[in-house]
């Protein structure tokens, strides 16, 4: 397997209030076992059918940290991307995700603190009818500018 490259490298002077950036993605069954297999949580909400018959819900739903793992990708890829730290997260759960269906994750920066390095995002997550079924907010340190400009020297 090749590893996918970030598609940004961004300091925190190159961050303005507004920018985003966002992600498509689905989760099927096969997702969910993975997930169990990392997190330990088999609880049967997500995987006995009819269990999840009779709950809330009246069908299985995916894990809702699966969905904020989205974040995890946006940050380390996209906004800021390469060198990006992860610091802090804030998460709602709104509404449950479900198999088969497509989302979208969506960051979006909300403050820039140049002298701690510090980026606030908006995190959020919508089905595939566009309502919000995660909000929240990240707090990241994007690369400082002094690794940025070594790793460009070496390059």
């Amino acid at each position: 397997m090749q590893i996918p490259e970030p598609q940004a490298c961004l300091t925190v002077d190159d961050i303005k209030v507004g920018m985003s950036a966002e992600k498509r993605y689905s989760i099927d069954y096969a997702d969910t076992v993975k997930f169990s297999e990392i997190s330990g949580d088999w609880n049967p909400a997500h995987h006995d059918e009819a269990y999840a018959a009779n709950s809330i819900f009246r069908q299985r739903v995916a894990h809702g940290m699966f969905s904020v793992s989205q974040f995890s990708g946006l940050f380390g890829m996209d906004m800021p991307g390469l060198g990006t730290l992860w610091l802090k997260q804030t998460v709602e759960f709104l509404r449950p995700a479900f198999f088969g269906r497509e989302y979208r994750a969506v960051v979006t920066v909300t403050a820039v603190d140049r002298q701690s390095n510090t980026v606030t995002l908006s995190t959020e997550c919508f089905d595939d009818k566009g309502e919000k079924i995660i909000l929240g907010e990240g707090v990241v340190k994007p690369i400082p500018l002094k690794v940025k400009a070594a790793m460009l020297e070496l390059a």
